[in-house]
């Protein structure tokens, strides 16, 4: 199976292309997800830091849904996650493809995992073009090869999955939290000599 066979009608497109800076309007009313967003090795993103825009104007497919999945298509690093809740209106850049999949054939959440793992890293690898910027093109998307086990199973691995990731961002803070405690006891034992 591909991930065409999956989708949507008219389910992988590129995020809102912004003709010039995105300018932040903190009374803004619409959030714009940029690379900048993106935090814990790709695990997720801050939902309420994202800059936001007034005053835009923008066609509906551009806003995502619970359950789209965000794929960065260009640079070194493509990996994909899934859109587990949205507090406002929030359009994606023109780095990321939106996927919108059909929830009765694969989940979200199972796709972007898969998406992430090494099998379909490889694939991508291949496929990547550019020299300075290298990138994905729509079609190499669509024919990614995909195990799709069914539903049950889905939901299975995509909640270890998430239960995984929330795991490292903890062990992260424990060990960042950790390293600044240790520093300023040190620092505090040369201070106090």
């Amino acid at each position: 199976m591909l991930l065409s066979d999956v989708l949507l009608n008219d389910g992988l497109f590129s995020g809102y292309s912004f003709r010039e800076k995105i300018d932040h309007k903190p009374e803004g009313d619409i959030g714009i997800i940029q690379m900048k967003d993106i935090e814990n090795d790709y695990l997720n993103f801050d939902y309420q830091n994202i800059d936001k825009v007034k005053d835009f104007s923008f066609k509906e497919k551009f806003f995502l849904n619970k359950g789209d999945v965000l794929f960065v298509s260009k640079g070194v690093n493509n990996y994909a996650f899934s859109i587990d809740k949205l507090d406002f209106p929030i359009i994606a850049s023109a780095t990321f493809f939106i996927i919108r999949v059909n929830e009765n054939k694969i989940l979200s959440e199972y796709l972007a995992w898969y998406m992430n793992q090494t099998e379909a890293q490889n694939y991508f690898s291949e496929k990547k073009a550019g020299t300075y910027v290298p990138n994905l093109k729509k079609q190499d998307i669509l024919d990614l090869p995909l195990k799709v086990p069914p539903i049950k199973i889905q939901n299975a691995i995509a909640q270890t999955a998430k239960l995984l990731n929330q795991e490292i961002i903890i062990l992260n803070k424990i060990k960042e939290n950790r390293k600044e405690l240790i520093q300023t006891q040190l620092t505090n034992i040369i201070n106090n000599d």
